[in-house]
């Protein structure tokens, strides 16, 4: 996977996001070959104070330094949460224990800023910038952890190259150097998460990010295991309940859930699973077929990885197969449109006579905005008032570090108040490269209907709205009408 995607649109980084004590983190994917659960650690005598010790990867030698020690923190127990993240420095690789390992994320280029002058705990000349999440209450420090490993790396190696001697004269090591490389030139590397009490993977190529679970767009007459739909920069997305889809009970949303963004062959998707474990390289000698219990557990499985002596059995899915023919029909409705990278030859079909809209309502009246334009669906946050603003904008939001201009929709419109409710809604939109929130009652659904059902707007809505700020009116049947926002004139 590449640590930076360039397109049309933005210039993005892939970040693993880990915790040392109270400080968030963020490392390049690039720099991290992979994330595993602490081992036993052999103790190596009058080694530096942060060097933990080592411990036998796939018959590799592997020195680890603790995270805390490293940036100056008190020690800490290690824990079901404690991580280590094997880390490519120069060429020879070092574990860094951490104290959890929270997700993989892509931030844009433009939403990281710069690192202050005074930061605690970490030398500034070890960090790339600081990304502000979840406006400005989560703080991600980008660490440049080659260079933080680099100063250590001279006594990490030496320490390495000592164990290495002494296992090489013991005879202790578990395979020989032809096993060695056979097991590291033939690997796949899967990210492991939890349903219930069975370990399960994917293809790490397969895995594009690792979100925590945002808010949800309901979608009518979907499907029983799509909990709805979330627009992630611009592509609006169909989440998959794994529990639902394997006839699992289902559970309330939590802080350990985790939703993996998958390529699913033609299309993309949001996997909701309870817990991401690690990512993990195993022999493709582990690995071996599916039982035939059906030709469905077949079709869904790429074959079980037996570790540990097969005291750990992962399942391996595989993600194309997951959704059947006709399932993949309904759901390419919603992700074809979506796709603004794609290839000419994409396998997904344009849709061209149809028209897609996310509707909301003010009052009892439900308008459309069409989904080329919107961004993000987010609660009500936080408004700072302006002094002096015009009197339907509400005031700017801090969306992850960038000022958003708050419009209030029923103020333009002429509407009465309405207080804020657990339904109202910011609708972030996207018209000419300037983004502006839009503050709504609710946002009730996304609709796809055939554009022949578009009418002209009349001349005298019954309303009273300005129908210069309405482009049409969708007649979705005899006694439901939605009026299409004008978004160029309604932000003008």
């Amino acid at each position: 996977m590449a640590s930076e995607i360039h397109n049309d649109n933005f210039t993005e980084r892939q970040l693993v996001t880990f915790l040392l004590g109270d400080d968030e983190f963020g490392a390049d994917i690039m720099d991290v070959k992979e994330i595993i659960r602490v081992p036993d650690i052999t103790k190596v005598p009058n080694a530096p104070y942060y060097v933990e010790g080592a411990c036998n990867l796939r018959g590799n030698v592997l020195p680890i330094i603790n995270g805390r020690s490293c940036f100056n923190l008190h020690r800490k127990d290690i824990d079901e949460n404690s991580r280590v993240l094997v880390i490519d420095v120069e060429g020879k690789a070092i574990g860094m224990i951490v104290d959890k390992v929270s997700e993989v994320m892509r931030v844009r280029i433009s939403e990281i800023e710069e690192t202050p002058n005074i930061v605690k705990n970490v030398d500034s000349d070890y960090l790339d910038g600081v990304v502000k999440l979840d406006n400005g209450n989560r703080l991600v420090m980008l660490l440049d952890i080659v260079k933080a490993l680099k100063k250590n790396n001279k006594e990490v190696n030496g320490q390495n190259e000592s164990l290495s001697r002494k296992d090489d004269y013991s005879g202790n090591n578990i395979l020989s150097a032809g096993q060695a490389l056979a097991d590291t030139t033939v690997e796949e590397q899967l990210v492991t998460f939890l349903l219930d009490k069975e370990e399960y993977a994917i293809d790490i190529m397969r895995v594009k990010e690792i979100i925590r679970v945002p808010q949800m767009v309901k979608m009518p007459n979907s499907l029983e295991y799509i909990d709805g739909v979330v627009s992630i920069r611009n592509n609006l997305l169909p989440m998959i309940n794994l529990r639902s889809y394997f006839g699992m009970d289902r559970l309330e949303y939590n802080d350990q859930m985790r939703i993996l963004v998958v390529d699913m062959g033609s299309f993309s998707a949001g996997i909701i699973v309870d817990r991401v474990s690690e990512v993990l390289r195993v022999p493709v000698s582990s690995i071996q077929p599916p039982p035939k219990f059906s030709e469905d557990t077949i079709d869904q499985l790429k074959g079980v990885a037996k570790l540990n002596d097969g005291k750990r059995m992962i399942l391996l899915l595989d993600p194309t197969k997951l959704i059947s023919a006709d399932e993949l029909s309904s759901m390419e409705s919603i992700q074809e449109m979506n796709d603004v990278n794609k290839s000419s030859d994409d396998s997904l079909v344009q849709v061209l006579d149809e028209e897609k809209l996310v509707i909301f309502k003010l009052g009892a009246e439900e308008y459309g905005i069409k989904i080329d334009h919107v961004q993000e669906i987010n609660r009500i946050t936080t408004i700072t008032k302006i002094p002096r603003a015009p009197h339907h904008i509400e005031g700017i939001v801090n969306l992850r570090g960038n000022v958003i201009p708050a419009l209030d929709l029923r103020k333009l419109f002429g509407l009465e108040d309405k207080q804020v409710t657990d339904s109202t809604r910011i609708i972030i939109v996207d018209v000419n490269d300037k983004r502006t929130g839009i503050i709504v009652d609710s946002v009730t659904e996304v609709v796809n209907f055939e554009k022949d059902l578009i009418e002209p707007t009349p001349d005298i809505l019954s309303n009273g709205i300005d129908s210069d700020y309405i482009e049409g009116v969708a007649k979705l049947s005899d006694t439901r009408m939605i009026m299409i926002l004008d978004l160029g004139r309604v932000l003008k």
